[in-house]
């Protein structure tokens, strides 16, 4: 079975659990919902399936997490909530490149609003984010690595500029975008990206991100974004259509500002 299938299906089960016990008030508005190590004991799956199910949960609007406190039920699931598909295969290029383009039309505002209001300790974070991901790239070209993967890093750099908006509702939708982004996370930081040595390719352009953030200039930022989000399309539409320009995929479509 594709491993990554397989977690996508266990999220959604945990996500329906979950959400089938907030209805029935296991769970009341208020209450914290079971640590991450209880939840993955509990349905037997990994901590990486509990984070994205709780993602997911987070983007609905249905839990919230207190810093040093733990996950909390905030209001009951509803009907109306935003949905992305979960893009996993190849058969599905065209969901996967309105993703991208969701993508670049978002994180690029983020790191336009991110050079204005970043504080000192948002730019502290982001390069420690940049340093460890650089670590890791350098080390997985020799040696498998244990602990956090590349992709994680890559997730925490992007949700660690949505932070530094210090908009939590941009900061809510970046971690559930980057719930959804498992066929690029597939690519850049399995096997085919790493023999291309693409995740130092990628956080390269993070590092000119954090630059123009550190800087407080917002157009260079958003330029860097820019550039970030259609070479990402690049590495991908070279894997997954190697065969078909890379506009089967890419490009993006540059945005003015």
């Amino acid at each position: 079975m594709n491993t990554r299938k397989k977690t996508t299906r266990e999220c959604e089960r945990v996500v329906q659990s979950l959400v089938a016990a907030i209805l029935a008030g296991h769970h009341p508005r208020g209450t914290r919902l079971p640590s991450e190590h209880a939840l993955c004991a509990k349905f037997g799956v990994s901590r990486t399936v509990v984070r994205e199910a709780i993602a997911h949960l987070k983007a609905e609007g249905v839990v919230a997490a207190r810093q040093g406190s733990g996950t909390y039920v905030i209001d009951h699931p509803g009907r109306k909530g935003f949905h992305l598909k979960n893009v996993e295969d190849v058969a599905v290029l065209q969901e996967l490149r309105h993703i991208l383009e969701l993508r670049k039309v978002f994180e690029t505002g983020v790191a336009e609003l991110a050079a204005l209001r970043r504080s000192e300790a948002d730019l502290h974070h982001l390069e420690a984010v940049v340093i460890a991901m650089d670590r890791w790239a350098r080390q997985a070209a020799h040696t498998p690595t244990e602990g956090t993967t590349g992709a994680q890093w890559d997730d925490e750099f992007h949700l660690a500029l949505a932070r530094a908006t210090h908009n939590p509702e941009i900061e809510r939708f970046q971690e559930y975008l980057g719930a959804k982004n498992a066929a690029v996370h597939r690519v850049l930081w399995g096997e085919a990206g790493q023999v291309r040595d693409w995740p130092l390719a990628a956080n390269a352009e993070h590092r000119e991100i954090l630059e123009a953030v550190r800087a407080g200039d917002p157009a260079a930022a958003r330029r860097a974004a820019e550039r970030h989000l259609e070479g990402t399309a690049d590495r991908v539409a070279e894997v997954l259509c190697p065969a078909e320009p890379a506009h089967e995929i890419s490009p993006l479509e540059p945005i003015d500002g």
